[in-house]
This record gives C-alpha cells, structure tokens and sequence, in this order.
C-alpha cells in the first residue's frame, strides 16, 4: 500500500473516531521522517503567512481565484479530492507547500465568511424573531386542535350508536332494492324470448334485432349470477334464429321485391353490423333463385310437351319424372310448338329476377347518405352490386344459350323464328341497361343458326314466289286508299318502334326494361294487330267508284292503289326480311340483297309475262339492261330437276346464289283475245303492282339505311335509283302489246295501198283511211273507260296507253307511205293533208298532252322534195328508218330518172354496209 492510499484510510479513521491514537500516529511519523515538534513548527509558520495574507484584501482575492473548482462543488470530499492530485512519488517539500497554500485559502475563505455574517448580523437577528414568533403561533395551534379532538371524541361517544344502526337499516334497504332490481331484470331477460318471436312473427326484424342486443348487453352486466348464464345462451340461440329468418326474408326480396319490407330488413343488418355480408349472401340468393325458378319452368314445360305426345302417340313411352333431369336435359324434351312460348316465359322470369336486382340496387343508391361510422363504405357496396349484375346477367345468357343451342331452328316457323329472334334481341337491350353487357354470348348463339335458317328460307320464298306467280289471277286486290306497308301485320315492329321514339323524344334508345312501376313484361306485351284493318272489300271500293263517270275517271281524287295477290305476299316477305335485318344486324345487308333478289325476280316474271311479245323499242335501254343482269344472276334456263343442291350454293352471294326458274303461266287467251281488250285489266294490275312495289320500298329507305352499315349506304341508293325509273319503264312495254294489237296495221296499210297517190291536181278532201283510224281510236278510247271501270285509271297509264297507239299509227302510217311506189307532188301534198287532218282530230279524243313527237311520218314525206345531194346527207342522217323504208323512198323519188336512182340505190348499199 503506498502512502497516498495510507493518508487517505487514515483521514477517513479520523473522521469516525475523532483524533488520532498515539499507536496510529506514529507510523506516520515514520513515513514522513518528521517528528511532532517539526510538524507544530510548520503550522506556526502558515499561520503567520496566513495572517498576512488575510489582512491584505488584494492577497485575500488573489487567494480567492487560486481555489480550484472541485473545493467549491458541494459534493466534494475536500481531503480525497487534494490527495488525488498528489503524485504516486511523494516529495517532502511538495506536500509542504500545498499544506500552507491550503491553509491560506481556509484562512481567507473563513475569514471573508466572518465578514458577511458580521455584516448580516441583523437581518439575522430580525429572522429570528419571526422564527420565535412562528413558534408561538404553532403552540396556540396545537393547543386548540387538542381542544376540538376533546370535543370531537366526546361527541361520538354519545352519538355512534344510534347513527351506526340508521346507517345499518339504510344500506341494507339499497341493498334489498337493487337485488329486486336486479331480479326483475333478469326476469325481464326470460320472458325476452317470447316477446323476440312475436316481433320475429311480425317480420319487425330491427326490433327483434334491437331487443336481443340489448339482452346480451344485459346478460353481461348480470352474469355473476348463474341463471344468467342460461339465459344468455337461450339469447345467443334466438339471435341465431332471427339471423336465419332475415336470410329468409331477403330470399324472398330477390322474388319480390317489397321496399317497405327490404327496409325493415336493412335495418337489422345495420344493427348487426352486418350490411357487406348482407349484400354477398343477397348475391347468393339471386344466382341460387334463378337457377330454382328456370328449373321449375323447364319441368313444367317439359311434362306439357310429353303430355301432348302421349296424347298424339298412346303407345309411345315418355318420361315422367323431370325432378331427376338438369337444366341442359329438360331442354331436350321441350316441342317444337311450345318452344317459343317456353322461351318467352323463361325471358319473363329471367327479366322479373333482373327487375328484383335493379330494384334493390337503386333502393341503395336512393337511400339517405349515412354518417362517416357506417361499416360499409359506398365505394364497396356499388363495387358489390355492379359485380353481382355482371355474374347474374352471365346466368341469364348461359340459360337463354342452353336453351337456343339445345333446339333446332328448321323446326320452327318464320313467324315463330322471328319471335325468337325478337326475344333474344330483347334480353340484348336489357342487357345493356342492367349493367352494360354487349351480350356476345346471345348473339353468337342465334347468328349461325340464323343463317342457316335464312339461306333455306330464301330459297323457299323465291320457290313460293314462283308458284304463286304462275296461279296469279292478276285481279286487283282490294284495300283502302290509304294503304301502305305499315299497316301490315309484318311491319308491326317498326310501328312499334317509331311510337317508342315519338314517346319518347329526349330518349333516343329503345323502351327502359327497368322503369319504376314496370309490371308488364316486354315479352308478354307483343300483342299483334289485326291486319285485317289494311284491307276492305270490294264493295268498299265500288262504293267510292260508282258514281264516277268516264270523264272523271282519270285520276279523280285518291286513286286506291292496284295490286294483285302476290304483290300483297311479296310486300309480307319484305316485312319478314326486314324483321330479319332488324334482329339480325351482322347479316344485314346480306338480307338486304336477298330481299333485292325479291323484287328482282317479280319484275322480271311481270315483264316476261306481260311485256316480252312488245315492240323491242317499247322497252328502254335501262330496263333491257336490267332485265338482262336478273337473268344472268336470279334467273335458271336449266330443267327444274337439275337445279344445284342447297349445299353448294354460297350464303348471300349474289353470283352463287340459287337460281329460280321463271314462271311458265298460259295467258294468251285473255292477253292475246280482243274481247279482254288484250288482257288490259290484267296488265294493269300487273305493271301498277311493281309501280306500288317500288314506291312502298322508298318508304322503307330510312328504315333500311338504319340497319344497313354505312359503307353500305351507296349500294344502297344505287338500287334505289334503280327501282324506281326502271318500274315506271316497265309499264311502257306493257302497254304498248295492246296499242299496237288494237290498230290492225295490216288493214290500215291496205286501205293506204289502195289510194290514188299519182293525181295531177291539190286535193282539198283528207283520204277514207284517216276516219277509219281515227274511229279505232276513238273506239280505243271508249274500251279503255269500259274495261279499266272498277278502278281509277291512273293518269300516267291513260298518257302511256295514248302515247303507244299513238306511236303505233305513226308507224302504220310511216309504212303505209313508204309502200307507195309511184307518186306525184300532189300526191305528197295529199299525204301531209292526210297527216294534217289526222293531228287536228287526235287532239280533240285525248287528254294526253303533249303528243307524241309526229316528225318521223312529216320528215319522211318532206324527204320526196329534197334534192339528190341534200337527200344523200338526209339518208346518212336518219336512223330510224330500216332500209326497205329507205329503198322505197329512194324509188319514189327517182321514179323519172334511172341514173339518179341507180346512183342513191348505191349510197344506200355502201351506207347500210358501213352500218353493219
């Protein structure tokens, strides 16, 4: 142990011990090398240098700032705090000089605090007389707080007892009344089961809900009881069955749907807490219902169809129990005559399930905005519903697709082909207001058996068309005035849709499916018209007709429209067609070729029928190119028997498609008899039912430019323009057989033949032969009245037929003159008397104005007058004459010189060649 350490165990010794024993000291004293008498030397030695120091206040503050730090920190140990700065070698000297430098800071730090107590002297001796004084006020205190514990003790003393046994009654009264409290509740919470099913029994579910979480509530303040316990788990068992009767009364919100009631259930599910779970167990339900209730209606429909075969067939075998059969079995056995009605009942069913959602759905969206705490966020419950309408209006396709795949369509009627189409194009719209859905599924599933259907369809049609025109009557069909396509049965669909869009104005789309108050399912309101309103009886028409005379015949009033039997089935298949386009828009305009193909082919049979035995210039250049491309492209030339087979035709290819044979109908002895007035009343008929064809489909132009792509819309005007000019031109070669078989040219021309034409002087009388055409002509006019009575003659078919006899005596006449071989100028002079006379009368027996173009017969008669060159450049001029014509002019004319006949016979051979 070294000194230091040695030093420092031995201040400590002092400190508990007080001074030093002599034993203690003496090994110090020997460490040290000093004895007692030094060491005393050595403090009367500091002592005087510390007086010194302390008198002097200089010394005294520069004593001051030598003191370190750690001496004036109040947790220093002084002693321990000086020996740890001396060094571990120990120097005599040293310890000597920190011992007097010690002692001179003691010294001035005393002696300055001797100072300032000196000067604080009587501040102290004032703070001790209020310490005396306090001690004063402390004992007065004490003495009073004796008194008043004296009184006190003797106070309870007389009282305790009397108060202790009031205190005692009183506690125990609370006591007793909160255990009968307490009683009364509990027996409360017993009867809490009966009062729960009575609410339950009144469908009030929120306060059943209500009453049974106030119970639990109840149960767990109360359940230090034991009876309690019984209690709460009979109300966990209650709570449970209320929870299965909210199930079952939302079940049976998703087959009816009740507000009031779904409010109620609402309620309890708020107060379950329970909203989410409400709306998946909601969506559950809708999937699991749509799934029961086609299962019925299948089994249903399925044991009506083997009933009416046990009834057509005893001896056949069927099943009867359809409990064990799947959706996709059932369907299989459902016939063909009620198929559509199953259809139609399966969308009814499916539509009333999507209401019941739309319904349920839009009661959320309508309810009142609730409070920020609400379990359920309403971005959650709409992603909620609008995924539950897409999955539910997948169940509805998948139905609808089973059930259309499951069945063939060649089995079905048009009309009952386009109820179905109608209904699935339907559930397409409904399928876009409920959540959207382009509904692809549905129309893939109708679209190939569609164009199956349709291809076979067509080719039946055209065949009908071909049987009814070859047993057509031609005799006028007779409807009201007003008559037009849109009051057929076939059209109903677009009147039903233009009343739709007139309702609804602001609306553009169809009818809403899921309006508030829809009761009426769009598949059981497809009412169909009578269309017995768009025809009238004859008697109708006579009616409106008798009184008419012949001069107001021609185009008096509303002229009733003229057409046959088959012009009314042609204008049916256009309504079917169009339906077709109508629910079939992939397939369109494919339909709309087809239903071209239609119109084609009557145009043509009616010309082939009426029109082919006219003059070829009675028929226009764009008729007869017409007519030439539906015999290219509509029209068989081959055997009936050789037709190719269905299969190998292409589907809606205008180049590939079936061809159908022209009608082979025997009616020359009305056309070609003179009594029938050559068949006039049937060529009526016949050319002003394509006229009324052509004008009914311009009325459906913007129905069909709305089904039909717009890229398709040219082809569409194309044929448009087509229809009309080249209807209005059949009429021309129809009428022109009769005009012409009515004049006899042949007995026109030999009356010309036998007139004097080589007389030497001007006649002044017109020839025998003008009033004998002139009285054919008024005759003419006469059967055309008496014949075309029973209808009013159409004033463009009075122009036509004036127009072609008219024509035809221009030709008689032409002829006439051109078969005289001699002639003088008077004799020319004669003729254009003749002509002359024949124009003035014409136009007092007809109407038609104006008259045909007569410079055919005046320039050829002009013609004899002309000089041999200026003849020349005549001839090359004119092409309407044929070359005999020409030959016998040119006879006439040169009849006094050989070389000026020979000369124009050349020209006209070198000319006729070049033509060639």
């Amino acid at each position: 142990m070294d000194l230091r350490q040695k030093v420092i165990d031995l201040l400590t010794l002092s400190k508990e011990v007080g001074d030093l024993p002599s034993s203690v000291s003496s090994p110090a004293e020997e460490q040290l090398g000093l004895s007692l008498a030094e060491i005393k030397s050595f403090d009367r030695d500091s002592l005087r240098a510390l007086q010194d120091t302390c008198s002097d206040p200089d010394s005294q503050q520069e004593v001051f700032d030598t003191i370190e730090a750690g001496f004036v920190d109040e947790n220093c140990n002084g002693g321990r705090y000086q020996l740890n700065k001396f060094p571990s070698v120990i120097d005599l000297n040293y310890i000597r000089h920190q011992r007097q430098l010690l002692g001179i800071q003691l010294g001035c730090v005393t002696n300055k605090l001797y100072t300032m107590i000196y000067q604080k002297q009587t501040c102290c001796a004032s703070e001790l007389c209020k310490v005396l004084e306090l001690q004063e006020n402390l004992d007065s205190a004490l003495e009073i707080c004796t008194s008043g514990r004296n009184h006190i003790n003797q106070a309870r003393s007389n009282l305790t007892a009397a108060s202790l046994g009031l205190l005692a009654h009183y506690r125990r009264q609370h006591h007793l009344r909160k255990i009968t409290k307490s009683l009364k509740t509990i027996q409360t919470l017993g009867k809490m089961n009966e009062r729960v099913q009575e609410l339950l029994g009144e469908q009030n579910y929120a306060a059943a809900i209500q009453l049974i979480v106030e119970g639990q509530h109840v149960a767990t303040t109360y359940r230090h009881f034991h009876c309690v316990a019984q209690l709460s788990s009979r109300l966990q068992d209650t709570m449970e069955l209320a929870e299965e009767q909210l199930d079952v009364g939302l079940s049976k919100s998703c087959k009816e749907f009740d507000s009031d009631q779904y409010g109620k259930l609402q309620q309890a599910f708020t107060l379950l807490g329970k909203q989410s779970a409400a709306i998946d167990q909601l969506n559950l339900h809708f999937a699991s219902g749509l799934q029961q209730q086609t299962l019925l209606l299948l089994q249903k429909y399925a044991e009506l169809s083997c009933s009416n075969r046990s009834s057509a067939n005893p001896d056949v075998e069927v099943a009867t129990d359809f409990h064990k059969f799947q959706f996709h079995e059932l369907c299989k056995f459902i016939a063909s005559k009620l198929y559509v009605a199953c259809l139609s009942e399966l969308s009814t069913t499916l539509w009333k399930i999507t209401l019941n959602y739309n319904q349920i759905h839009q009661w959320h969206t309508d309810r009142p905005t609730v409070d920020a705490a609400d379990i359920m966020p309403s971005v959650s419950f709409e992603q909620k519903f609008q995924h539950g309408r897409t999955r539910l209006w997948q169940d509805v396709q998948m139905k609808i697709r089973t059930l259309l795949s499951s069945f063939d369509v060649w089995h079905l009627s048009t009309d009952e082909l386009l109820d179905m189409l109608d209904i699935v194009e339907t559930l397409v719209e409904m399928g876009k207001q409920f959540c959207q859905s382009n509904s692809d599924v549905l129309r893939e599933s109708v679209r190939q058996q569609s164009i199956n259907y349709f291809r076979g369809f067509h080719r039946g049609k055209l065949d009908e068309l071909h049987v009814f025109l070859e047993n057509e009557s031609w005799e006028q069909c007779p409807v009201r005035s007003d008559f037009n396509v849109f009051q057929l049965i076939e059209f109903r669909f677009l009147n039903q849709k233009d009343k739709s869009l007139t309702c609804n104005v602001e609306k553009p789309s169809d009818a809403n499916f899921y309006a508030l108050g829809s009761v009426l399912s769009p598949f059981l309101s497809r009412a169909i018209s009578s269309a017995e309103d768009a025809i009238v009886s004859p008697s109708e028409i006579s009616e409106s007709t008798c009184d008419c005379n012949d001069e107001r015949k021609i185009g008096c009033g509303s002229p009733t429209p003229i057409l046959a039997n088959t012009t009314l089935s042609v204008l049916r298949l256009f309504g079917r067609y169009i339906h077709f386009m109508h629910l079939l828009k992939t397939i369109a305009f494919d339909v709309l070729i087809c239903l071209n193909q239609l119109f084609d082919y009557y145009l043509y049979a009616v010309y082939k029928l009426f029109g082919a035995a006219s003059p070829q210039d009675a028929t226009s250049p764009k008729l007869r190119a017409v007519l030439l491309k539906i015999e290219e492209t509509l029209i068989s030339t081959a055997a009936p028997g050789s037709a190719g087979s269905l299969e190998d035709a292409v589907a809606f290819s205008p180049s590939l498609s079936d061809k159908v044979s022209c009608p082979k109908v025997c009616l020359s002895s009305q056309t070609d008899h003179p009594n029938h007035f050559f068949g006039l009343k049937l060529r009526l008929v016949a050319a002003e039912s394509v006229v009324f064809l052509a004008r009914q489909l311009e009325l459906l132009r913007p129905n069909l430019l709305d089904l039909i792509p717009s890229s398709k819309e040219s082809l569409l005007q194309q044929f448009f323009s087509q229809i009309t000019s080249v209807a209005h031109d059949l009429r021309t070669p129809i009428f022109s057989f009769v005009a012409h078989r009515y004049l006899d040219s042949e007995h026109v021309t030999n009356m010309m033949s036998r007139v004097q034409w080589e007389v030497k002087e001007v006649m002044s009388q017109h020839s025998s032969y003008v009033d004998h055409i002139l009285q054919v002509l008024s005759d003419y006019d006469s059967s055309v009245l008496r014949v075309c009575y029973a209808q009013i003659l159409p004033p463009e078919i009075y122009n036509i037929l004036w127009d072609q006899i008219l024509r035809a005596c221009y030709h008689t006449l032409l002829d006439g003159f051109s078969a005289v071989r001699k002639c003088t100028n008077e004799g020319r002079a004669l003729m254009q008397l003749d002509f002359r006379h024949f124009q003035v009368k014409v136009e007092s027996l007809t109407r038609l104005r104006p008259l045909p173009d007569p410079s055919i017969v005046e320039t050829y008669i002009k013609a004899y007058y002309l000089p041999e060159n200026s003849l020349e450049k005549w001839i090359q001029e004119q092409t309407e004459y044929t070359p005999r014509q020409m030959m016998n002019l040119l006879q006439c004319v040169s009849q006094g010189s050989k070389k000026i006949r020979l000369n124009l016979t050349s020209f006209m051979e070198d000319l006729d060649l070049n033509r060639r």
